[in-house]
């Protein structure tokens, strides 16, 4: 590893940006990519967040556009690509940090914001736009940017691209930048179908694997507990009144279970807040914004919506259902014990989750902690003891009932299931229309009533 970022041969602006950050040494991603960068060499990196990946491709991107922009010639070369809107929004400001000293412009491009101030900004012209795959492609077809100047493309988290369905998107994008002269993919896991488009985009890239050096396994405490899924909830929000915690990043497979888990922890009296792919990007920011701040100490979020999150002092990791590749999960105990401080992550693991703990036990190389929970050690919580014997099945009193809603509004003490299957309702009877010709006309018995009179000449 390089004692100091000197060692790179940086400009001494980029070296003052460094040290207003703070940044002591390289991490090891660091070490081993930025020279690669600069020699103008592919790369294929993997390396999970937390371990300095973006000041890995950002610092010498910006070196490399140094002596261009000294001239005030501000064209795009540096194309980053990202899956989310959060994590595009989270590289662009390292890019404006790092860059604080040079005179190198860049801007972010994602959807669930209007595109117009951000097609007034392409239009003074922007030496690094970092993007989501959707919106850079509108943005492209109306002309308000051309891709064939791009010289240094960038691909961030490009296992999740390819979970998330932007595969394609990228493709089309990679062959509209038909001038790049260096291509740089950074993924957290790198399966089988992310090495098959690597070796299409790159060419003779150099492979960094950091991983195993990156997440401090050792200072994190790790636990599981056996529990099925109809009593989840209740274990979980019991470990969140018993336990002295800081931010607690709690993890769900599903958009529907970030919303009902949150709603269930916010009916404890806990402050939570879900964060998920089908919210607005303003509810996003306003979600990270508190989580960030403590106001909202709890943050229920699914594996798409907070890749790429750098959040620090998170104290315990959640894994409300464990993921099904182990990667993941190293990814999520990743987010705790930073820095060197120590965090804890626990599992709810059910029966039809087990297989799912023995690979990532297989993955680590350690043997994860049971633990069991007694539930009756618990106080006597209005709104979780109700919501035990619903999950129980046992109906108390109406009397009882009638006292306890008294005390508090029913939407408190609501408790809400995961979703069952639908029961099919029974269609009734309905009147069906049918077409009357005059076949279906019978002559009524008065008919003749009504027939025109004959007339004769008499």
């Amino acid at each position: 590893m390089s004692a100091s970022f000197e060692s790179f041969g940086f400009a001494s602006s980029i070296l003052r940006a460094i040290e207003t950050r703070g940044y002591q040494t390289p991490t090891p991603i660091q070490a081993e990519v930025i020279p690669l960068v600069l020699q103008g060499k592919d790369v294929l990196g993997c390396a999970q967040t937390g371990t300095g990946k973006t000041a890995a491709f950002a610092l010498p991107a910006i070196e490399q556009l140094t002596e261009s922009t000294a001239a005030g010639n501000h064209k795009l070369k540096v194309l980053v690509l990202s899956p989310t809107r959060e994590l595009a929004i989270q590289i662009n400001e390292c890019f404006d940090a790092y860059s604080k000293h040079c005179n190198v412009r860049q801007t972010v491009i994602h959807g669930g914001v209007g595109a117009n101030p951000q097609i007034q900004r392409l239009r003074k012209g922007m030496d690094v736009v970092v993007a989501t795959p959707g919106r850079l492609l509108d943005l492209h077809q109306q002309e308000h940017l051309d891709l064939s100047s791009v010289e240094l493309l960038i691909i961030d988290e490009a296992d999740l691209m390819l979970d998330m369905g932007f595969i394609d998107d990228v493709s089309k994008i990679v062959k509209l930048t038909t001038n790049r002269r260096q291509t740089l993919l950074f993924s957290a896991t790198l399966p089988d179908a992310i090495k098959t488009v690597a070796a299409d985009w790159l060419s003779n890239p150099a492979t960094i694997n950091v991983v195993p050096d990156a997440i401090p396994i050792h200072l994190i405490q790790q636990s599981v507990y056996f529990v099925e899924n109809i009593n989840k909830d209740l274990l979980l929000i019991q470990y969140l009144f018993a336990t002295p915690r800081a931010r607690t990043l709690v993890f769900v497979r599903t958009k529907q279970d970030a919303e009902r888990v949150s709603r269930n922890i916010n009916r404890a009296k806990l402050e939570a807040l879900p964060l998920h792919g089908n919210k607005s990007q303003g509810r996003r920011r306003k979600s990270i914004e508190a989580f960030k701040s403590e106001q909202a100490p709890i943050l229920v979020a699914t594996d798409v919506a907070a890749r790429g999150l750098d959040i620090d002092n998170i104290s315990h990791v959640i894994n409300y259902a464990l993921p099904e590749y182990p990667e993941i999960y190293i990814h999520r105990v990743g987010r705790t014990g930073r820095a060197g401080s120590k965090g804890e992550a626990i599992s709810l693991c059910a029966s039809h989750e087990r297989y799912h703990l023995e690979q990532i036990e297989k993955l680590a190389g350690i043997a994860i902690s049971r633990r069991e929970w007694n539930y009756d050690d618990f106080g006597n919580l209005l709104q979780l003891e109700r919501a035990m014997h619903r999950k129980k099945g046992n109906h108390r009193p109406a009397a009882k009932e009638k006292e306890a809603s008294s005390e508090d509004s029913p939407v408190e003490n609501q408790w809400e299931r995961g979703r069952g299957k639908k029961k099919k309702k029974k269609n009734k009877r309905k009147r069906k229309s049918k077409v009357i010709t005059m076949d279906d006309i019978n002559p009524s018995r008065n008919s003749a009533k009504y027939a025109p009179k004959k007339r004769t000449l008499d």
